[in-house]
């Protein structure tokens, strides 16, 4: 599997938590992917990512068994390349151990890529409550496709692509996987420009790339516009 080059991709940081153009409103970032993340199903361009979060039942050399927060348990495979971290220091896969609070960051079809451990039972001190940076600039940023994210307070949805048909009640999206996706949309949809600006729901057209946040069993909760052809610098309007 390819390694990711972390450390260059933590100087676009800055960009990824500014503009919805290169990802995720750090808002979304702080509502989905912070405490209340149970787990995630990440569809980016180059491949299926996931994301699980729970205490260790188990652990060996090439597997840990996770106890999630809805009580699903969950087997996730481990190699000698899995990078471990606590605090923002290293560790070593073998210190892994029952009862460890961990994020595990591992593609759909091979090891674990990372293991953030964020309680370790009889230390003092934490790790952090909300996903690395580095995790952000990886998955979240604009080779996301869409995303599927169970937090505490309910199943949400994350897709981008560009809107085929809209209108006061429903769009259309064209995603980069070709999958088409019908989204309600309502009067209290935020449709958030790419300045930040608010804009009326009725002012979504066809071929505006976008980003839609909405939880599984209802209307968009909001509508990121990343790029509106009209749009004189191309790259949306706000």
């Amino acid at each position: 599997m390819r390694k990711r080059q972390f450390v260059p991709a933590m100087v676009l940081v800055g960009l990824v938590l500014a503009s919805p153009a290169f990802g995720l409103r750090p808002a979304i970032v702080d509502q989905l992917f912070a405490q209340k993340l149970i787990r995630a199903d990440v569809l980016e361009k180059s491949g299926d990512w996931r994301l699980d979060r729970g205490v260790i039942t188990q652990v060996n050399s090439s597997q840990l068994t996770l106890r999630e927060a809805d009580g699903r348990v969950q087997a996730i495979p481990l190699s000698s390349l899995t990078r471990v971290g606590f605090n923002g220091s290293r560790l070593s896969l073998s210190t892994l151990a029952p009862k460890w609070r961990v994020l595990v960051t591992w593609p759909a079809s091979g090891a674990a890529e990372s293991v953030d451990v964020q309680r370790i039972p009889g230390q003092s001190g934490q790790g952090s409550l909300s996903l690395r940076k580095a995790i952000v600039v990886q998955l979240l940023t604009n080779q996301l496709i869409r995303a599927d994210v169970l937090e505490k307070n309910g199943d949400w949805r994350l897709d981008r692509g560009v809107i085929t048909s809209v209108n006061s009640s429903q769009l259309t999206l064209r995603e980069a996987d070709g999958r088409v996706q019908a989204i309600p949309i309502s009067s209290l949809t935020r449709v958030v420009g790419y300045n930040g600006s608010r804009l009326s729901v009725s002012s979504l057209a066809p071929r505006w790339r976008v980003l839609v946040t909405w939880p599984a069993d209802g209307a968009a909760q909001s509508v990121d516009v990343e790029r509106a052809p009209q749009a004189r610098s191309g790259q949306g309007i706000g």
